[in-house]
Parts: structure tokens; sequence; C-alpha cells
């Protein structure tokens, strides 16, 4: 992969888009679709609410994109287009957007989209009673909103927020029915009502959510979609299905038709399964990551965190665990990302004598046992994690690695709450993430120093924080992504992520489902989707 420039990154983007999408659909699969038909897919984790503006976990994106439909469309290649609102302006300081709103658009409830719907949604996410997380994250220093007339809502900003056309694209900003939201409450997420492509049915905790077409859906983007009306499924049921082996065995036996994630080990087994085949998606933001903390001790040393940079072996860490099925990458922000620089790629490679040299440089001697000591105290590290969510194996991993260079790493599993809870006190070392957004604000988010605690690396450079602040408040992609790369930059001689891979997120299909496609961070959309008989 190469750095992308100006329009350039869009372009290279489209073309891997597309090799990845065609690669989806092997040679021999039907063609054609079919009206009617159930997509069942089943799923690792549980989606935590159907109310894309409460607390909402990643998993939840699959059900909100189809319940919900956004006031503005991204496509893969990162470009915007038109959707409930056919065109917008941004004021000259940047504070204030008028949009103008799709006409002929109902909710499931038959009630009409209209602005005043618009500013419903937008200032029930900043309503406290809501409980948002996601969606009051990305709607950023929202102040409030203006109906102008029933097709035109103006919203104000606090502040010039350039992110805020990428927050309305997202599901977490989704359309809701004030009329729904009226009459349910807090228990809203038990009867959502969007736009969307699917009205909801149903949802059996632990077990099952079940959506079924929306005959009157006559409003999908323009762009990205192979077809305008209804969707072509009669039903889609999203099941849990938390166990690897059982999910794969559901698809193989016919009980689905799409389960996520598909396991990298069996990702050959499903090649060689002539009724079934893989989709393959690189996901847009961080990647996965190991976050240095720069305030707690041994860590709190540049030198330390570099021999950390340099004493792991991502590439074997890929191909050994991951089965080679994700791209090795030490960059801030995934090849997808605009603003992707191939050149800090070299910054660190795996070089365990450079590792050491470093240690040694920080006063760090060899030790009895192999663990490196100073002052009498022996090279101790935390490496906090979740357990039972996959990430065991890539901590071992990490353990062995930085033993090999003096470096002991504690495995701390902890559960979710005492995650947060630690991490966001900044009691960890190391601990292991990712980050999934598809505009590069991401790194505001991340870096930031207003943003501690969520900034896990605990870092505070005023530089950095100008450089963050200034991007987000320009409109000109161009100079945000030269503000960006010069904070990429710096974070990595700061020695702050280690990155260990760009992760793509991998499907398997029956080869009976087609036309499944990706949203922009890689999460699958099934309004083209169809079933042949």
């Amino acid at each position: 992969m190469r750095a992308w420039h100006g329009s350039g990154w869009r372009s290279a983007l489209a073309i891997l888009t597309a090799v990845l999408t065609t690669s989806a659909v092997a040679a021999g699969a039907p063609a054609g679709p079919t009206p009617g038909g159930t997509l069942t897919f089943g799923i690792r984790q549980e989606p935590s609410t159907t109310d894309p503006h409460a607390s909402a976990n990643g998993v939840s994106q699959r059900v909100l994109a189809h319940l919900y439909d956004g006031l503005v469309y991204q496509t893969p290649d990162g470009a915007y287009h038109p959707w409930l609102a056919t065109k917008w302006t941004v004021s000259p300081d940047g504070k204030t957007y008028t949009l103008t709103l799709r006409a002929g658009v109902k909710f499931h409830d038959g009630t009409p989209f209209n602005a005043s719907a618009v500013k419903t949604s937008l200032d029930r996410i900043i309503d406290p009673a809501t409980r948002s997380t996601s969606a009051i994250s990305a709607i950023g220093p929202y102040a409030s909103s203006e109906v102008v007339d029933a097709s035109t809502i103006r919203v104000h900003l606090k502040e010039p927020y350039s992110p805020f056309i990428n927050a309305l694209s997202q599901p977490w900003l989704g359309m809701v029915s004030p009329t729904a939201v009226k009459s349910w409450g807090r228990d809203f997420a038990q009867h959502p009502v969007g736009t969307g492509p699917f009205k909801f049915v149903e949802m059996v905790p632990q077990d099952h959510i079940t959506l079924v077409r929306n005959p009157d859906y006559a409003w999908p983007p323009s762009a990205g979609k192979a077809h305008s009306g209804p969707a072509y499924l009669e039903r889609v049921v999203i099941r849990t299905v938390p166990e690897d082996s059982t999910r794969l065995a559901t698809l193989q036996n016919g009980e689905t038709n799409l389960i996520e994630p598909l396991p990298e080990q069996n990702v050959a087994q499903v090649q060689g399964d002539t009724n079934l085949y893989v989709l393959k998606q690189m996901e847009m933001g961080a990647g996965r990551v190991v976050l240095l903390n720069t305030q707690r001790a041994p860590t709190n040393d540049v030198r330390v965190r570099r021999a950390i940079e340099f004493g792991v072996d991502t590439a074997t860490l890929v191909k050994t665990l991951f089965y080679g099925q994700h791209m090795v990458g030490r960059s801030p922000v995934s090849p997808v990302m605009p603003g992707y620089d191939k050149s800090l790629e070299r910054i660190y490679t795996y070089d365990p004598a450079k590792a050491r040299q470093l240690l040694e440089e920080a006063g760090w001697r060899p030790g009895p046992g192999g663990v490196r000591v100073k002052d009498g105290q022996p090279l101790r590290m935390s490496l906090f994690i979740i357990p039972n969510i996959g990430a065991e194996p890539t901590a071992e991993y990490l353990q062995s690695q930085l033993r090999q260079v003096g470096i002991d790493l504690e495995i701390r599993a902890l559960a979710r709450a005492a995650w947060y809870e630690g991490i966001n006190r900044g009691d960890h070392n190391l601990t292991l993430a990712f980050f999934i957004w598809p505009d590069p604000d991401i790194l505001r988010t991340l870096y930031y120093s207003t943003n501690i605690p969520f900034n896990w690396f605990h870092y505070n450079n005023p530089d950095v924080d100008r450089m963050l602040l200034e991007a987000s408040r320009l409109t000109d992609m161009r100079a945000r992504i030269g503000l960006y790369r010069r904070v990429m930059r710096k974070v990595m001689d700061d020695a702050l992520p280690l990155t260990l891979y760009y992760e793509n997120n991998i499907l398997a299909a029956r080869r009976t489902l087609q036309g499944v496609k990706f949203d922009a961070v890689g999460y699958p959309l099934f309004y083209d989707a169809y079933v042949t008989r």
C-alpha cells in the first residue's frame, strides 16, 4: 500500500474496495436478485441496544444500520453523499450547518420525517436521560437545532467541528420517530422506530433479533446501492452464537446463511467448501493496538516504550496466531484511512538487539532469570486485558516476546467494568484495544489531553493538542491531513501505539446469499442482499 495524497487516497481506496467486494463472490455464484427469503445472521456477541442514541457496543451497528437512516451517507472510499439530507451548506465560521431534507420519507410508524424529527433526534442525543456514549461523542460540540421549515434544519455548534458531516453519516446519529420516542420514553429500545429498509419485530435476549422488510422504503442513498425501493430480503434474523465452532457449524448445516466473525483458522476450510464463500473488508480506524501508558513507571520512560516497539515481531504474530488473514502494520491508522502515511511503517521494525540497547541506555541491566533490573527492582510491567473475548493468545505472545529482551510482563485479566476502571485511572502499563472510525479525527479521541481518561495513553502534549484542535476546525481535508500526519509522526516518535495489525472483518456466507456489502467502517449491509432459490 502507498500513502494517499488528496483525491489519490480515494481512488486507491475505491480500487481496494472493488477488489475486496469482488473477491467475496466466487466464480460460479448464483446471479440475479430474487425478492423474498430470510437472511439468518450468526454473530458472536449480542447487540447491546436497538436505540442508536443510547450506549451501544460496536456489534449494535449491525442492527442499527438497517433500522435507521442517516442524514448523510459515506461510501467506503470516504466520500459523503446525500441521504435523508439532499444537500447541506456550512457557514463561513464553521459553526452552522443548514440541511435541506428529503421529501416523502416516513418512519415505520407512518409518521413523517421532517425538520422537527431531526431536531428531536439531535437534541435527544445530548439529553442526559438518554445516557448516550457513542452518539454524544460523535456529535461533538453540538449546541442546538433550529427548524427553519418542514424541509430545512439549521444546526448550531459551539465551535467549528469538521467531523460533523462524518458524524451525521454514522448509525449512532440515525433518525428516530418523535412519536415513538414520546410514546415509549426510556423503553424506546424495546419499540425502536426509524426510517430504514427494515422494521423491528422482536428482540429475545441472548438469542435473536428479528427484522422485517419495510415495504414502503423508497429513499436509499443514491451512492453505493445497487437498486432502489424496498430491500429484497423479506426478513433478517440476527442470532447470537458466541462459540466459534458452533457458529461455523450453523453455517455449514444451513441454520444460518451468514456468520461474523469467521475465525481466521477456518478461512481456508470455508474457501474449500463449494457451498460457502468468504467476505473480507479492512476496517477503518486505528487497527488492533497496544496502548502504552506514558504516566506509569516504567513505561513513563520513552526509551522503555521504544524498546517495547522494537521488541515485538508483529509479522510472526499475524502469521501464527491469525493465519495471515490481517495486514501487518505499524502506523497509528490503517491504510484505508485518509491521512495514512506509509513512511511511518519504517520507524519501528522487529529488532530485539535495538530493544536491548535502549533498555541498557535506560539503566536496565541483565538480572536473574533473564529479567532486567534497575536499582534492585525487576523490569516488570502490567498488561490489562478483558478475558474470554480472544485477547489471551495475543497477550501471551507479547509476554513471550518481551521476556526475550528482559521485560517481565504480567497479564492481568479483569472483568470489563474493572478493566475500564483500571485503565481510566492509569493502573496499567499496557492494554489491548481496537478503534474503528472512518474519520482521522479518531486521533483526537485517542491523543488529545482533555480526553484523558479515555486517552488511555494518558498522554499530554500541548503541541499535539494544538494540531488536533486546529485539524478538527478545518473544512479542507488536505489541510487536515497535513496536521494529522504531523501528529502521527510525533506520537510514533514518542512510542505511544504499538500497532499489531490492521484488522480485516471476515465473514462467511452460503453461496445462496448474495449482494451483502460493507459500510464505510467495514460492517455488513443487507439492503442489496438477496437469497437465491
